[in-house]
């Protein structure tokens, strides 16, 4: 007769989950960071987008309708820059390999800091923004976005269909929500120091940047 064996968690599995969470933490961080400086760019421009570009290419088909090419002009050229972010974010986290989050967001706390010296200029804002999406892209298998708020909607809405038809158990899919409710915090206190403030809530996304670069310092670079 045959002693039962103990039934054991498998071990890969709980380090899978304490990457993801671990992971979606600091996207929350990261996406509220994204919606401070939103928030600011949004009301120092008079409703014109830091980092969300989907609303910014409604507005420049609307400038060009409406035959506003100067407004047109100014929209094309903050698309153009959050690009070129993207991309000069992408190369620098390609040199910069495990700790490629760690130097984004020294790239991009600089380029906030740059912004805040010369009085809220959007061109750093913006290209910080963009470079700002290569510092994580995945937490575990949870795949990340920390502009992109539709398509964390997108997620969470084919999250919640899976389970209201029974083809996923568990609650895992809310997770996908953690970015959305970052940028949302965020987004409410850039708000908020913007109206206390003024001009010089800008210091605060400067900050936080900077903390979350001296954080991802000090503990290994998430996937």
């Amino acid at each position: 007769m045959t002693e039962p064996t103990a039934t054991t968690a498998n071990p890969n599995r709980r380090g899978d989950v304490a990457i993801e969470a671990r992971g979606l933490l600091l996207a929350g961080f990261l996406a509220a960071l994204a919606g401070i400086v939103d928030a600011l760019g949004y009301l120092h421009l008079g409703g014109l987008f830091i980092s969300f570009m989907s609303g910014n290419s409604t507005q420049l088909a609307a400038a060009l309708g409406q035959g506003d090419l100067a407004e047109a002009g100014m929209i094309a050229k903050l698309i153009v820059l959050f690009v070129l972010g993207a991309a000069a974010g992408q190369v620098l986290a390609g040199f910069a390999g495990a700790r490629h989050l760690t130097w984004v967001l020294i790239a991009v706390a600089f380029l906030l800091a740059l912004a805040a010296v010369l009085a809220m200029a959007p061109e750093p804002m913006v290209v910080a923004m963009g470079a700002l999406n290569a510092s994580l892209r995945r937490a575990g298998n949870i795949p990340i976005s920390l502009t992109f708020v539709t398509g964390v909607l997108v997620r969470f809405g084919q999250g919640l269909g899976d389970f209201l038809t029974r083809r996923v158990s568990g609650f895992n899919w809310l997770l996908q929500a953690t970015p959305w409710v970052g940028l949302i915090a965020g987004a409410t206190l850039g708000t908020l120091a913007y109206g206390w403030v003024g001009e010089a809530a800008i210091w605060l996304p400067v900050i936080l940047a900077g903390a979350l670069a001296c954080c991802s310092a000090a503990m290994p670079e998430p996937e």
